[in-house]
């Protein structure tokens, strides 16, 4: 039974205060521009009650663990140059939790233009590569940078090694690169890292043993979301763990990595990759897309994603269902209704086998 998105119901959630329990430890896996929305709306409930900024958060309440495949842009210049993990989406999730906003924010996310040595490199970028050059390993860096943001959680690279992103397509054809894959507009068969026996982070692995609830996406499916998940150790220890895990899928296909792509081939592929990984629960909007909007986006190869709740609860999983669409032209989740659909969840525990 196929249902479109716009033709579902949003129940009302649970009621729920708005904030995580003190009890509850959340991680949230992928990179990109998806992870820094799911961040930005959970960091939310971790203000003092009272508004009392004296307060000091508990950062193991939200750990954030990044992709660190990308190959371009500015990320891919200076890991190039230096030798350093990828920058860019860590210096996003590190925004997304800061709570200085103001001048210290806007100069990390300050980005060089004209036609010297740093443009198009990102000043936050920047603070973390001369920061991974005075500490000892990336994942320092990223602790200091934090530390100078202040942020409301911990952000974590997946690994600590160098890995390139290789994709194999449907006619047996390879590629490596994260910026190239896209690009080639083919049916991806399968993503591996390389070297496939990067060991995840350990305090990666430790979040995670430590966690109620895991959260997956949104996300690029192929060059976020799957190659978080690849780094060895993380899948094994969401499967061991007693953690709820919830799915957030895409609002839209993504032209040359999804085409054609259901919210169930999404599932699929990430149990194809990754057969153990458990998947409680399933977040999908119901907020329907403006024509004008539709139409925009279906020139550029990009189409709301097809929900098949059936397909999906076959899979083991609960669909829960919610207006997620973010208001403007751009066809983006809502930070703070994302947050109140993962934190619904939150506060249950994972007792729906997958």
């Amino acid at each position: 039974m196929l249902l479109r998105v716009d033709a579902l119901a949003a129940p009302p959630l649970a009621p729920v205060d708005g904030r995580i329990p003190a009890w509850r430890r959340i991680v949230a896996l992928g990179g990109g521009t998806g992870l820094p929305v799911v961040l930005r709306g959970l960091s939310a409930s971790l203000a003092p009650a009272d508004g009392d900024a004296r307060e000091a958060p508990d950062r193991e309440r939200l750990t954030a663990i990044v992709t660190v495949a990308d190959d371009g842009g500015s990320s891919g210049r200076l890991r190039r140059a230096y030798g350093i993990r990828p920058p860019g989406d860590v210096r996003n999730c590190l925004l997304a939790l800061s709570e200085r906003p103001g001048t210290l924010a806007s100069l990390f996310g300050y980005r060089f233009d004209g036609d010297g040595e740093v443009s198009g490199h990102n000043l936050g970028n920047l603070i973390l590569a001369a920061l991974s050059r005075m500490e000892t390993g990336f994942e320092r860096a990223v602790e200091a940078a934090g530390d100078i943001l202040g942020v409301s959680g911990r952000v974590l690279p997946a690994t600590a090694r160098a890995v390139t992103l290789e994709a194999e397509f449907e006619d047996g054809t390879r590629i490596r690169g994260e910026s190239r894959i896209a690009g080639q507009r083919r049916r991806i068969r399968r993503i591996r890292l390389r070297p496939e026996a990067a060991p995840a982070l350990p305090q990666a692995v430790e979040a995670i043993a430590g966690a109620d609830c895991v959260v997956l996406g949104p996300g690029s499916l192929y060059t976020s979301l799957i190659p978080v998940l690849l780094a060895r150790g993380l899948a094994d220890a969401i499967g061991a763990s007693r953690a709820r895990v919830v799915l957030v899928m895409n609002l839209m296909t993504e032209p040359g990595e999804t085409d054609g792509h259901s919210a169930p081939d999404h599932l699929r592929a990430l149990r194809a990759h990754l057969p153990g990984l458990p998947v409680h629960d399933v977040i999908v909007n119901a907020s329907p897309l403006a024509e004008r909007v539709r139409r925009r986006y279906a020139a550029q190869g990009a189409y709301p994603l097809s929900v098949e709740r059936e397909a999906l609860e076959a899979f083991g999983c609960r669909v829960r269902v919610a207006d997620l669409l973010a208001a403007g032209p751009r066809v983006r989740h809502d930070a703070g209704r994302l947050a109140r659909a993962i934190l619904d969840l939150a506060s249950e525990p994972a007792s729906v086998s997958s």
